[in-house]
């Protein structure tokens, strides 16, 4: 038993992406059901674009992790709730 204790206490959490967009309006969307449902979150980002005199255009696309443990959840939150 002890044993076991350690382990979660120390082994590092794991997080999984939930969902991805580059529109920052469904990514605050998102973002708000996950919060208001006790859901912790990190986000990634990732810009491209710009090229050389910025004809290529700009795009941010935003990752929202859960932790693994709340995947299902988080799913659910967000595809079927209102």
């Amino acid at each position: 038993m002890p044993n076991n204790f350690f382990q979660k206490l120390f082994r590092p959490e794991k997080w999984e992406i939930v969902y991805s967009t580059q529109d920052v309006q469904k990514y605050s969307e998102v973002i708000a059901k996950l919060q208001a449902k006790s859901i912790r979150t990190k986000t990634e980002t990732f810009s491209g674009g710009g090229g050389q005199g910025g004809g290529y255009g700009f795009a941010t696309t935003y990752h929202i992790l859960v932790r693994a443990d709340d995947i299902h959840l988080a799913n659910d939150i967000i595809h079927h709730s209102k």
